[in-house]
């Protein structure tokens, strides 16, 4: 038996795939690239300070020379030890992994 709401939704996919068929794109072979227009906005991002002054002198962000001695790496921590057992806070069957 066919609902209400399954027969709108194949009313629609069928005018749908028809109005992508009346534009001409039929198959990939018919669409070309070349023919998408591409709008690129240039934004201009104004910060409300001169950043230049916090930067070190010469800076070149675009220079390309990265040391990995630059980062900092955050190391592991012990494990936490609270003093006492978890498992009888949590709900049976507990699994923090599990979305």
């Amino acid at each position: 038996m066919i609902t209400k709401n399954t027969f709108k939704t194949i009313l629609m996919l069928t005018l749908g795939l028809s109005v992508f068929t009346s534009y001409g794109f039929n198959t990939a072979e018919d669409f070309d690239i070349s023919t998408v227009e591409f709008i690129e906005e240039e934004q201009e991002w104004e910060l409300g300070f001169d950043t230049a002054q916090y930067l070190p002198e010469n800076f070149d962000p675009y220079s390309g020379i990265i040391s990995v001695k630059a980062i900092n790496f955050i190391e592991d921590c012990e494990e936490v030890e609270l003093g006492f057992q978890t498992g009888g806070y949590l709900p049976l069957g507990f699994d923090p992994y599990i979305q």
